[in-house]
């Protein structure tokens, strides 16, 4: 299956990144469309983060972009969840996430997991898109985060497509691979 990804200019792609992903997973009380608000500045932050060179993703990748997203945003700096897993139970619609006492265990199979997967596109066996979203399924059933899962889960895909060296993409085209991809194939990889 191919994918096709429309180019944008570097500065203006992320600019359309941040907004779409901000408007999927908005934070109450921040606009997160415009420069300036706290929550945009914040995600434009992470996403530097996630594709800059110089380190490679390893188990604590999610904590650290979390704490950019979050980062000067009471509802987190105030209890203690930024860059934290959470600590009490939640759900996603009508299914139960993994209990707090089982995150750790559950992030570092999703890192193994995940480093198993890349070592297969370098092998040739699978291909970067295929194994960025099977990682970002998993982190997304996981759910480690009080809030900004999703937001969190992006930032991972593009960090993981960047160390393979493919190009970044924005959220309309990962979830529609996803919906593609959600119909029996992470049953098909190792």
């Amino acid at each position: 299956m191919s994918i096709e990804i429309t180019s944008f200019n570097y500065s203006s792609w992320k600019h359309i990144y941040v907004i779409e992903s901000n408007y999927i997973d908005p934070q109450p009380g921040y606009n997160g469309t415009k420069p300036g608000c706290k929550m945009y500045d914040n995600h434009l932050a992470a996403l530097n983060f996630a594709l800059s060179d110089g380190w490679e993703l390893n188990e604590n990748t999610p904590k650290d972009i979390h704490r950019f997203l979050t980062r000067g945003i009471p509802f987190f700096e105030d209890h203690g969840n930024s860059g934290a897993f959470r600590r009490v139970d939640c759900t996603i619609g009508f299914d139960k996430c993994p209990y707090p006492y089982q995150l750790e265990s559950l992030m570092n199979f999703w890192f193994e997991k995940t480093k198993y997967l890349m070592d297969l596109v370098f092998e040739k066996k699978i291909s970067a898109k295929e194994c960025a979203f099977a990682s970002h399924h998993i982190f997304e059933v996981i759910h480690p985060f009080i809030d900004g899962n999703g937001r969190t889960g992006r930032l991972l895909i593009n960090k993981i497509l960047h160390e393979l060296g493919e190009s970044s993409i924005c959220r309309n085209y990962h979830f529609r691979y996803a919906r593609r991809t959600n119909e029996g194939h992470f049953k098909t990889i190792p």
